[in-house]
């Protein structure tokens, strides 16, 4: 009987030790949300049937103007936009936190030739301060909408002085002076 206790006991111990060790190591479940937690929703993401890609951009500060040249491209599965507005917002990467942009440009039928277009948006640049340094220090982003031209514009939490993805902006007609 000794002979059949002992691996009984040793068999049994190791099957407690395997399993408190599970025990020990697994991971804790994932707390519960308090009752009252309800997931906000995902803010809607508007889907505008084109596709644009800046080719130039540029802030002429003898006319105290921009030009922004796009070109675009629609999605074919969906109807034509008749109208689309464009805007685009103007900073330097000195860290100031500081833009400057016009009112956006009303484009209409941007795709009376083809389901391709390259347009310019020319709008008004006041309030873009000269910076007198050479036209590389001027970033622009560009937004497009089919909307509306409130819907356009970027809000504050959407602005941003990020320089990796930015347009790069031609300054002409800078005076020099700081």
């Amino acid at each position: 009987m000794k002979k059949i206790i002992g691996p009984f006991v040793f068999a049994l111990t190791l099957t407690a030790a395997v399993a408190l060790t599970a025990l020990l190591v697994a991971p804790a479940p994932a707390p519960l949300p308090p009752a009252s937690y309800e997931p906000l929703p995902a803010p809607a993401a508007r889907e505008i049937p084109v596709f644009f890609k800046p080719r130039y951009v540029t802030l002429d500060f003898v006319s105290r103007k921009s030009y922004v040249t796009l070109e675009l491209e629609r999605d074919t599965t969906r109807p034509a936009p008749g109208v689309l507005w464009v805007w685009a917002y103007f900073f330097t990467p000195n860290g100031s936190g500081d833009y400057c942009a016009g009112d956006p440009v009303e484009v209409r039928q941007p795709f009376a030739a083809g389901d391709r277009a390259t347009v310019i948006a020319e709008a008004s640049a006041f309030g873009c301060p000269e910076t007198g340094t050479p036209a590389k220090t001027y970033y622009a982003r560009i937004f497009v909408s089919t909307e509306s031209s409130f819907a356009a514009r970027a809000t504050e939490p959407r602005v941003s002085f990020d320089t990796t993805s930015a347009t790069p902006v031609m300054v002409q007609g800078a005076s020099g002076r700081r």
